[in-house]
């Protein structure tokens, strides 16, 4: 039996059914997916903001090749309220006027915990300048000095300035939220170029801020008024509970003129920012105080054991994959 063999009119037909098929819609569908990947690849500028992103948003004490020097200059430059303004890393999440509306949420945070706690020993009837304990510095054998410290003052140190800590550590970590952003736990890149829910943290501390500032404003008032009028006795927010909002409106028609609780409470501000803040971040960068193992606490030793644990893990898996079956 002679091989039959293939005519001109059935190659023809042959590649026009191959055409046909490879030219199905799942093919093409295929293909799109395959060029839509190879598009997307992630830049060198988006790798390197990966890998930042969430380190800046979780206050990192140690970057990725990065000395302890230049550590604690990045750590300070990228989370110091004010300095962070101007010299922060350009890929840090919070940028200039976030930390412009967190500086100034942080100022009347402050404001109002100060006037707030004086407020409290004013209607409870204990004194603020009670005496709790005193400190005797002399230079020489004929000249000392004693430096007396109110419960007032013991009260604001602690409270207070734990309670302002407190604050500034939630609406950093509310702004500066890495979770949905790059690199973080939920990341969605549709979503991140459509800006919804990577800039939520922005517009919460915004309306959080609002608040914060009319609470402040609302309490300078009130004790500003307290003290000219004779120790609050006559005003109702004090005898009368059930005071409405428009009463205490009422409030600034009253004539005052002490605003040095003001003065003084910004220049606390200036001293506790240029001087208590270095101090007490560079301890915890340190890792001095959770003997480099306990987080936060732990500091830079902790955050580079745990980046070494992770590259021994890295180096065993590429060690095993390598390994002949």
């Amino acid at each position: 039996m002679a091989a039959s063999i293939p005519t001109n009119s059935t190659m023809s037909t042959a590649s026009s059914s191959s055409t046909s098929n490879n030219s199905s819609p799942s093919s093409i569908k295929q293909q799109l997916q395959s060029i839509h990947r190879k598009s997307t690849l992630p830049a060198p500028e988006q790798t390197l903001s990966r890998l930042l992103v969430p380190k800046f948003a979780s206050r990192a004490y140690h970057l990725p090749g990065n000395n302890a020097r230049q550590d604690w200059i990045q750590y300070m430059l990228n989370n110091h309220p004010v300095l962070g303004i101007c010299c922060s890393h350009r890929l840090h999440p919070l940028k200039t006027t976030q930390r412009v509306i967190i500086l100034l949420g942080s100022f009347a945070c402050g404001i109002a915990i100060t006037n707030i706690l004086y407020l409290w020993f004013l209607t409870s009837g204990k004194d603020d300048e009670e005496e709790v304990f005193a400190m005797n510095f002399s230079v020489n054998n004929d000249d000392s000095k004693t430096y007396s410290v109110s419960r007032g003052l013991l009260t604001l140190l602690t409270v207070g300035s734990a309670s302002h800590a407190v604050f500034d550590r939630f609406i950093w970590t509310l702004s500066a939220c890495g979770i949905c952003r790059a690199g973080g736990r939920f990341e969605s890149h549709a979503t991140n170029r459509n800006g919804c829910c990577s800039d939520l943290g922005k517009y919460l501390v915004i309306l959080l801020v609002l608040g914060v500032v009319v609470v402040a404003t609302l309490v300078v008032v009130i004790r500003a008024t307290v003290e000219e009028g004779n120790g609050g006795d006559d005003l109702p927010v004090f005898h009368n509970m059930t005071i409405n909002f428009s009463e205490i409106l009422q409030l600034h028609k009253e004539e005052f003129n002490d605003w040095s609780f003001v003065k003084g409470y910004a220049l606390e501000f200036v001293v506790s920012l240029f001087l208590y803040y270095p101090l007490f971040e560079s301890v915890l960068f340190s890792g001095v105080l959770g003997c480099s193992t306990l987080p936060v606490l732990g500091g830079r030793p902790r955050e580079i054991a745990k980046e070494r644990k992770a590259q021994s893990r890295e180096l065993g898996i590429h060690n095993s994959s390598a390994l002949p079956v």
